[in-house]
Formats: C-alpha cells, sequence, structure tokens
C-alpha cells in the first residue's frame, strides 16, 4: 500500500526527501537547478540582444525618409522667369521665357518650355566694320523651344534666417528647337536646378542649361555650346497638396 502511493506520488511529479519528513516538488526542484544553469543565462543574453536590436531599430527609424510637406505628385507647375544668356559667338545678352512642367511622381517629371532672346548688338556692328558687311539685323531674335525630363533625387530643408525652407535639386536633359537667323536646328540641352517651396503652391527655383546645337556666321558653321542661367517663380495646382 505504502509503495502504491509512493509511485503514484511519482507520477504526480511530488517526491520525498530521503529523511522522509516532507515532500517535494521536483518541477520546482528543476527550477532552481537550472538557476545555475546555462539555459537561464542564454534567455538572458537573448532578451538582451532583442532590447539592442530593438534600440537599433528605433534609431533607423527615427533616421529614415519624412513625409514631404511639398508633394509635387500629380500636380502642374507654371513657370515664368528670365535670366543671363552667354552664346561662344555672340556677346551676353538677356533671356526671358517660361514653361509647363508636369510631375508624374515626387521625383520624375516632363517639361515643355519656351525662351526668347536676341543677338547682341554689339558684337554685330564689330563684325560689320570689320569686314565693311552687313551681317544680319543687329537686334536678330533667337526663340528656343524645348521638351526635357526632369529628375529630382534630394528633397531636403536648410535654414534661411529663423524659417525653415525645404529645397529640392533636378538634374535636366532632353531636345529642343532653334529659330534664328543664324541658326535653325535641334539642339542638345543639359541643366541641372534648384527649388525652394514657399507655402503649398509656390516655388522659387534657379536653373543652369547648356544648349549644344549648330551655328552659322560669317559663312561658317560652328558646334557651339551655349549656357543660360535664370531665376524663376512657380506656380503649382492645385494649391495644395
Amino acid at each position: 500500500m505504502t509503495r502504491a502511493l509512493l509511485v503514484l506520488l511519482a507520477l504526480s511529479g511530488v517526491a520525498y526527501a530521503e529523511d522522509g519528513d516532507r515532500p517535494i516538488d521536483r518541477k520546482k526542484t528543476a527550477a532552481a537547478k537550472s538557476d545555475d544553469g546555462a539555459e537561464p543565462e542564454r534567455s538572458t543574453q537573448m532578451c538582451v540582444d532583442q532590447e539592442i536590436a530593438d534600440r537599433l531599430a528605433l534609431k533607423r527609424k527615427r533616421r529614415g525618409a519624412v513625409d514631404r510637406l511639398f508633394v509635387k505628385q500629380h500636380r502642374h507647375e507654371i513657370t515664368a522667369g528670365g535670366g543671363y544668356y552667354a552664346s561662344d559667338l555672340l556677346s551676353g545678352t538677356y533671356l526671358v521665357g517660361g514653361s509647363y512642367t508636369f510631375h508624374m511622381t515626387d521625383e520624375t517629371a516632363v517639361e515643355f518650355a519656351g525662351w526668347y532672346t536676341h543677338a547682341n548688338a554689339d558684337i554685330i556692328r564689330a563684325l560689320e566694320d570689320k569686314r565693311g558687311v552687313v551681317l544680319t539685323d543687329t537686334y536678330a531674335r533667337m526663340i528656343f523651344a524645348e521638351s526635357l525630363l526632369n529628375w529630382s533625387p534630394v528633397y531636403g530643408k536648410l535654414r534661411l534666417g529663423g524659417t525653415i525652407v525645404h529645397f529640392d535639386l533636378h538634374a535636366d536633359i532632353g531636345v529642343g528647337v532653334i529659330d534664328s537667323k543664324t541658326s535653325r536646328g535641334a539642339a542638345g540641352v543639359v541643366g541641372f536646378g534648384l527649388r525652394l517651396f514657399m507655402g503649398q503652391a509656390a516655388a522659387f527655383r534657379i536653373d543652369a542649361r547648356n544648349r549644344t546645337f549648330r551655328q552659322e556666321l560669317l559663312e561658317e558653321r560652328f558646334l557651339v555650346n551655349d549656357t543660360a542661367v535664370t531665376a524663376s517663380l512657380s506656380l503649382f495646382l492645385p494649391f495644395s497638396n
């Protein structure tokens, strides 16, 4: 009878001490023994490693990209401005014009632009005096029509005085057509620029572009690289993000 009772107690996880005075819970004894074993140490190490991983993940999340305060995606940009035009064969002069840009995403857009300038009169008069012939109109117009792809890989913010201003940097590449008395044909266009956003509907732009095309002067043809730097104001439609 006593032996049967001991077997039942053993199966239930309870045993008597060797002196037979008190019962011993084998499960608690195993847990107590594990306090000095390797398993709890590995569990503690896993907890510490997980805590470090959570902290690193939080830091990465803080450093990650934030939502843009100025969204360009699916918006229309209308731009007007002017600047300085520098020609390889002629003297520098002014440039005025505008553009329409459709932003497919915040990083990519297509742009159609038109610009007007003229052949600088000073150099034309100097050539006329030197050759003794009239080359062309001393105020000959030059019109550029361009189609470009815009890529804006950089978006950020900077402090101007006490104000935080958001901006982006963009690169441009495309083709154009030139209409003038010294050049008629296609041109390759490359450039880069900066937008400073004002509110949710306007931006101030600075662009620098290079135009490569053939120009004819004094019965000779030249491959020229004319550059222009412009400052413009842009309006975005719709007026809010």
